[in-house]
């Protein structure tokens, strides 16, 4: 980073900063992109795009498809719109299929597959079928040298390939229904992967009166569409809708069990937007996967986070925001993406996005609040780091010679990064007094087969048996913590809303666990704020749909039973005898909802 500072902005960093940011990062106090420091050194040199979390880009271009691809690829999540007024900017496919003797020759990289992606679709809009050769991609299980991992073999593209030519050839004479552009958005998130492991992170965007994208995951949805569970999907409402139709909506969100669809609020999105008076508001306002920052089509935002702990006063949380937002700042000169149409370096430069995030919250009383005042006497001290943020922002931008950033502030699921620094995730409570915690490794991976033989609890994973196996740790929450058993769906949702006002510039991500007798006042909570409300995702308290769910109940019965089965201990020297070379990798970040941002790869360690 320094020295592409000085070549960028002629800006030289000097020791004592660097020792500051260096002493900070590794004492856990604030955290960069993980994206950034995933890819940091050759990967990142060759395209900027890894050092970002953040894209939106609506389906609007055939060019939306392998941008997504590539985007993915380089690590980074992508929100998308399939509303029909983007779908109808889409070209008609030719009524006449057939096939030809053309040959789209795959290369071996990120760019390659991409190009072999949107060539492809050039062709079946002409009605042209091609045949492919992908001769030249490296066979499953081999290294990935530069960005890490292992190479996932040409078959995950060549089914990607299948897939979109039956969609084609399904919509032939016509445009691509929004549902068809969902599910290759979605398949194109699947066949991202590395050894199995999938590095994608997807949100999809409908309209509400859209039937085929409000049904996309009902029923057994699962067995005939399992591509749909790499995006979340939530409803792009244009308002606060008439009561009988947000009554419909949210019971079946209810009835679903897994949050969806969930609630993205254009006209909150706008409102918020223009709070602090430095954006422009003209635009059609997308997502992230998380849902916590708040996009222009075909743009990129980097986050940071400052870790707060319970000893934490205003004061030193001032110095960790202070130092958060100085590392996002200089992220955010990271601008040279390869591949991408020119509009995402133009809007990404011009608006120089940051997400300074806060995770930990309920871990100090000075940022959590109490169930009897509901955080309403925080909003000072919200508002003091906000300004903070927002000042050091402004100097160092002006020291690099780039535009202040349009919006700062945000706080992020942090599934990872909570992980990492053993803190609350997010705004979130934790989870219980005693829980399991799953963790996803890729069976090829030397540390997957080094805790299969050690012998950490595992079973296959019901989503990719073949490849993936998932291992179950028992973990206790510190004594004294705040856990969601405590709070209220109502308190969690007041605390969110003084976190909206008072210290965000684009939102806070949150899932709501709301029990059985809550889902009635918590529906008419957020009907009577719908016009500030985004970002928020509602999980039933328990019972979910989704199997091997990342926190999974138990009580400290069953966590000493299971405790008893763990190992008494890992002999970490033999982890050698499996890995024979280097195979670091990046892992995934699915969508926020659910079984979202807190899945954790093994290969990301």
């Amino acid at each position: 980073m320094k020295n592409h500072l000085q070549s960028t902005c002629n800006y030289v960093l000097s020791d004592e900063l660097r020792g500051e940011l260096e002493e900070a990062v590794l004492n856990q106090d604030i955290m960069p992109s993980m994206r950034a420091l995933m890819t940091s050194g050759p990967a990142l040199d060759r395209c900027h795009v890894g050092a970002y979390n953040c894209s939106y880009v609506p389906v609007d271009s055939p060019r939306a498809f392998d941008e997504t691809m590539y985007i993915l690829m380089c690590g980074t999540g992508v929100g998308f719109s399939v509303e029909r007024h983007n779908i109808e900017k889409m070209p008609t496919v030719n009524e006449d299929m057939h096939e030809t003797d053309t040959v789209i020759k795959v290369g071996d990289s990120r760019p390659g597959w991409a190009k072999s992606l949107r060539e492809l679709i050039a062709m079946l809009y002409a009605g042209q079928i091609p045949k492919w050769d992908v001769s030249a991609v490296r066979p499953a299980g081999e290294r990935l040298k530069t960005f890490g991992g292992r190479a996932s073999g040409p078959a995950p593209l060549e089914e990607l390939f299948q897939f979109v030519i039956d969609k084609f050839k399904n919509a032939a004479g016509r445009k691509l229904f929004p549902i068809e552009c969902h599910d290759i958005m979605c398949k194109i998130g699947e066949v991202v992967v590395v050894g199995g492991v999938r590095r994608s992170a997807l949100i999809s965007l409908s309209n509400l009166n859209d039937d085929q994208m409000a049904h996309a995951k009902s029923g057994m949805w699962w067995e005939n569409e399992g591509q749909r569970a790499l995006a979340n999907n939530s409803v792009a409402y244009k308002g606060k809708p008439e009561m009988g139709t947000f009554m419909r909506e949210w019971v079946s969100l209810y009835e679903s069990k897994s949050g969806e669809r969930g609630i993205f609020n254009r006209e909150s999105a706008k409102k918020q937007a223009a709070k602090n008076g430095r954006r422009d508001i003209e635009h059609d306002f997308g997502c992230n996967p998380c849902s916590e920052i708040l996009l222009r089509p075909y743009q990129f935002c980097n986050l940071s986070e400052v870790v707060a702990r319970a000893g934490d006063t205003q004061q030193t949380l001032r110095e960790k925001v202070r130092l958060a937002t100085i590392l996002g700042t200089f992220q955010s000169t990271l601008t040279d993406f390869k591949y991408l149409r020119n509009i995402w370096k133009k809007n990404t430069e011009e608006e120089r996005l940051l997400g300074v995030s806060l995770t930990g919250i309920m871990d100090n009383d000075l940022l959590s609040g109490t169930s009897a005042h509901l955080g309403k006497n925080i909003g000072q001290t919200l508002e003091t780091l906000r300004d903070t943020a927002v000042e050091t922002n402004a100097a160092m931008a002006q020291q690099l010679g780039i535009p202040q950033s349009t919006a700062i502030t945000c706080v992020k699921p942090s599934g990872t990064v909570s992980q990492l620094v053993d803190s609350a995730s997010g705004i979130h409570a934790r989870h219980n007094p005693h829980y399991i915690r799953t963790v996803r490794g890729d069976n090829k991976d030397p540390l997957t087969q080094f805790l299969i033989a050690e012998g950490i609890p595992n079973e296959p994973d019901v989503m990719k048996p073949e490849s993936t196996t998932v291992f179950s740790f028992p973990m206790a929450s510190p004594r004294g913590a705040v856990t969601r058993t405590i709070l209220s769906a109502i308190e969690q949702l007041e605390l969110w809303l003084t976190y909206q006002r008072f210290w965000c510039e684009h939102k806070p991500s949150v899932t709501i666990s709301v029990k059985e007798n809550e889902w009635m006042q918590v529906g008419s909570w957020v009907y009577d704020h719908f016009d500030e409300v985004s970002g928020i995702s509602f999980l039933p308290f328990s019972d979910h749909t989704y199997k091997q769910a990342p926190y999974q109940d138990c009580t400290e019965d069953e966590y000493d039973a299971m405790l008893a089965q763990m190992p008494k201990s890992v002999d970490w020297s033999l982890l050698q005898e499996f890995e024979k070379e280097d195979t670091t990798s990046g892992g995934r970040e699915l969508a926020c909802t659910a079984d979202a941002c807190e899945i954790v790869d093994l290969n990301a360690a």
